[in-house]
């Protein structure tokens, strides 16, 4: 099976997957251009056109944009005007009517102010989807990161139990040695292969982390709006553990600023082929056009384990 179209409005990501997928069409455009009449209207002209790009589907997997719902967003959290786009998946299904629906988010999507995820649940129910929804630990299914998402997954088919899938596919969490250990050797001329260069101050964290052998970096050592008032973000400026699973990877993994991104064993924080690997991105997905640091840890970082969706898309295809 085959992926026919992908949507994004990252020009960049999308050349990426059509590198890797040669057949699929993809579509550089805000979802909400291209589905964009409210549920229940008759199909507009962009969405009669995206419904003829795609043919019978299978399975859509869809993650839109998390950054309204996160915990860290102190701005527009659980009120933001894109918390909107989670419901456009509704629509999406009301005009192709895909025999399998997964859409993850954070865990947060919950309790957004709009209600989007009880809306899309009722949308999809009116249109006869079964379904069940909760969060997973996506490390509980053998992948070296600690982190949490909600999924929605829906069928045409067959009941749904995301206990049961996640039971049946349950592995050990392996550490973070089980994944980057053969790649300690960093390339100097292969964005993909190299760390970051850290600031004069961050080296010297990052020294004083091996010089002590400890993975939290005290207070004393940090900038002022740690060291002047009392904080909650033990993780930042923090060393990897070698026995222990990965933090969440974000786009910062570069950073050791912006959590516990360094490297276990050598000074450093991650490369972007490391942050790959624990995010469970395959070697063999090439993101060899790309020479931006900036753009690989956008892509990265903003990626969500691909486990999880290939786990709940073998059981439902069974």
């Amino acid at each position: 099976m085959l992926p026919v179209a992908a949507v994004d409005i990252d020009k960049t990501a999308l050349e990426v997957y059509k590198k890797n997928f040669p057949k699929v069409t993809t579509h550089e455009a805000d979802i909400m251009a291209l589905l964009d009449s409210p549920l229940g209207a008759p199909p507009s002209a962009p969405e009669k056109r995206l419904v003829e790009s795609c043919g019978t589907i299978d399975v859509v997997v869809g993650g839109p944009p998390c950054q309204g719902h996160s915990d860290l967003n102190n701005h527009t959290r659980r009120a933001d005007p894109k918390n909107g786009l989670y419901e456009r998946m509704a629509r999406f299904a009301e005009l192709i009517l895909p025999t399998h629906i997964i859409i993850e988010n954070v865990p947060a999507v919950q309790h957004d102010r709009g209600g989007v995820l009880e809306a899309t649940k009722a949308a999809l129910r009116r249109l006869g989807y079964l379904m069940d929804d909760g969060v997973v630990e996506i490390s509980g299914l053998g992948v070296a990161q600690r982190r949490r998402r909600h999924l929605l997954v829906a069928s045409l088919s067959r009941d749904i139990s995301l206990r049961k899938i996640v039971e049946q596919f349950e592995r050990p969490v392996p550490p973070v040695s089980w994944v980057i250990s053969d790649l300690r050797k960093v390339g100097p001329d292969c964005p993909f292969d190299r760390p970051s260069a850290p600031t004069n101050a961050n080296r010297k964290r990052i020294d004083y982390l091996f010089k002590h052998d400890c993975y939290e970096l005290p207070d004393t050592k940090r900038p002022e709006c740690h060291r002047l008032k009392e904080h909650s973000y033990q993780s930042v400026y923090g060393r990897m553990r070698w026995d222990k699973p990965s933090q969440t990877i974000t786009t910062g993994f570069g950073c050791m600023g912006q959590g516990r991104f360094v490297h276990p064993k050598q000074r450093r924080t991650l490369t972007p082929h490391e942050a790959s690997r624990i995010q469970f991105i395959p070697d063999f997905f090439s993101f060899d056009q790309v020479t931006s640091r900036t753009a690989l840890a956008r892509m990265i970082g903003n990626a969500v384990p691909p486990k999880l969706s290939y786990v709940f898309a073998l059981e439902l295809l069974r």
